[in-house]
Parts: structure tokens; C-alpha cells; sequence
């Protein structure tokens, strides 16, 4: 009897555990949706429904098609939840600098100059590329820059998810526009469409184009800004305030100490897979505390570090 009662009261406390842990990540996933995610996805909603009910259930566009854009429009979906709920990277509790870069590798320094870069709000060191963010009110690994877009900062672990987002939302978009300008083309500004005479419909339509365009415009505009950085390796604050670095005590600046070479690069980012480049995924390779640099090895031992990076992309 007494045997009963103890596994009746441990079976008990281990449902406890695992209702308060799914009402923990219930919290954290509403939120997360605040006004700008639920808008994003309202209107990315918008158009999807638009675009399907007016140049695809008319039998304006094929199957295939269809099926093409619904599978950029999920992709786009599944990346900006991803982004969204991922954190994007937490500063190690037992990190070192000393640990970091072996007492000779590169320490970066603010503007002011300076040794290890230390926060003062967390109270503790932080990794090369991290920055404290005022709205997390904590230090992000490989930190790109707060999105009040996603409500979360963009970061080491949510950075490819970030990036894939931009990519597959451009492509859906763009796919949105060609078909309901072809639609509105064909349909309702032609002399011979006779498919739409009600204005109701028709301002639904033109519309969803316009808002399409101007989504389409935005986010490839962002897309291509952050393919500019990917190649060259650099995160948003590092473009914007640069990194300035220090060796051996010798002040030292170098112009980006951490691009490794297109392919390199490329592969740092999005994998060495180069067909696995656009498969959904969320963080970049490594623990985000540590990354080659220029400034950690000799000329020679740099050059075969970036042939062996380009080495192992495959694509197999």
C-alpha cells in the first residue's frame, strides 16, 4: 500500500513537471506574437489567399504552378517561425576569453579602444562578434540586429533562418506579383475580360497587386543587402560600426577580419552542403563563441585554412 502511494505520488509529480514545462512553452510562444508578427503574418496571409483565390482557382494558372507557390509560401512560414521562436544565442555561463583565444588570438575592441570586451549590464565577458541588445536586455552570440519584425533579435542560431525567410518571402512574392498582374492584365484591364465586372472585386485584386509589389520591393531590397553581407561575412553592426581589432597588444585594424573568401564564406553561413544551402534550417556552423580570423594565424596557415573550408563544400 505504501509502495502505491509512492508511485501514485512520483508518477504525480513527473505530470506536474511536464505540464508546467508545456504551460512554460506555451507563455513563451504567445509571447512571442505581439502586433508587428501577428501583421506580418496577416498580410502575408493576405496575399497568399488572394493570389490562390483569383489567378488559381479561376483556372488562370496550371497545377504545377500552384503548387510551386504554396511550397515558396510555406517555406517563407516555416523560416519566419523559426526565426521568430528561436533564440538566437546565449553567452556560454562558463565562458573565457582567456579560454576563447588561447592568449595570443584576436581580441575585438569598441571604437574607444580597450582589452577584452566586457558587458557591464550582464556582467560578464563577451565573445568576438556578441553585442548587447537594449531590448533583450541580454548579449547576443554573432548579434546582426534586433527585428521588431519578428519580435526577437537576429543572432548565431536564428541567423539562416533569417536569411532563408528573406528568400523564400521574396520568391513567393514575386511569384504573387506575376500572377495577379498577369490575372489583372488578362482579366479586368483587358477589353476582352468579361470574367470581373464587380468594383468590389476588382479593388480586391489591384489591391493585393499593389501591397504584393510593395512587400515584393522591400523584403528582395533586404535580401539583397543581406547577400552583400553573407559573402563578405559580416554581420549589420559590424558594416555599420566595424570591428577593430588588436594583436599581441599591437594595435592592429584590419578592414573584416573574419571573411574567409566567397566560397568560404558562403560556406560558413549557409553549410557544406551547396545543395543543402536552401534546405530550412536555423544556425550557422559552430558554437558562436569562436571564429576563424586573420588575425589568429600566419599568412600561410590562413590561406590553407580558407582552401580547406572551400574544399569540404559538397554536393553530395
Amino acid at each position: 500500500m505504501v509502495v502505491g502511494t509512492v508511485e501514485t505520488g512520483a508518477s504525480s509529480h513527473a505530470g506536474g513537471r511536464r505540464t508546467s514545462r508545456a504551460r512554460a512553452i506555451a507563455r513563451r510562444c504567445f509571447g512571442k506574437l505581439n502586433l508587428p508578427v501577428v501583421l506580418v503574418l496577416g498580410v502575408y496571409a493576405y496575399c497568399y489567399e488572394t493570389t490562390k483565390a483569383f489567378a488559381f482557382q479561376t483556372g488562370f494558372h496550371g497545377r504545377v504552378s500552384e503548387l510551386v507557390f504554396g511550397l515558396t509560401s510555406a517555406l517563407g512560414v516555416v523560416m519566419y517561425a523559426c526565426t521568430v521562436f528561436r533564440d538566437p544565442g546565449r553567452v556560454p555561463g562558463d565562458y573565457s576569453p582567456c579560454v576563447e583565444t588561447g592568449g595570443d588570438g584576436l581580441v575585438e575592441a569598441k571604437r574607444k579602444g580597450g582589452g577584452h570586451r566586457f558587458c557591464q549590464k550582464c556582467e560578464r565577458h563577451k565573445p568576438p562578434r556578441t553585442h548587447h541588445c537594449r531590448v533583450c536586455k541580454r548579449c547576443v552570440l554573432r548579434m546582426d540586429h534586433h527585428c521588431v519584425w519578428v519580435n526577437n533579435c537576429i543572432g548565431h542560431f536564428n541567423y539562416k533562418s533569417f536569411f532563408l525567410f528573406l528568400f523564400y518571402a521574396t520568391v513567393s512574392l514575386a511569384q504573387a506579383v506575376y500572377y495577379l498582374g498577369t490575372f489583372a492584365r488578362d482579366e479586368i484591364f483587358s477589353a476582352h475580360g468579361h470574367q470581373l465586372d464587380d468594383g468590389k472585386t476588382v479593388g480586391l485584386v489591384v489591391g493585393c497587386l499593389v501591397v504584393t509589389t510593395a512587400l515584393a520591393l522591400a523584403i528582395g531590397g533586404l535580401f539583397a543587402w543581406h547577400v552583400r553581407l553573407v559573402i563578405n561575412n559580416k554581420t549589420t553592426i559590424e558594416h555599420y560600426e566595424g570591428v577593430r581589432s588588436k594583436f599581441n597588444n599591437i594595435p592592429t585594424v584590419v578592414e573584416h577580419p573574419y571573411s574567409l573568401g566567397l566560397l568560404a564564406n558562403l560556406r560558413e553561413i549557409l553549410g557544406r552542403n551547396v545543395l543543402l544551402w536552401l534546405w530550412p534550417g536555423c544556425k550557422i556552423s559552430g558554437d558562436g563563441t569562436r571564429f576563424a580570423n586573420i588575425m589568429e594565424m600566419s599568412r600561410q596557415r590562413w590561406e590553407n585554412t580558407v582552401r580547406r573550408k572551400e574544399g569540404e563544400l559538397t554536393v553530395i
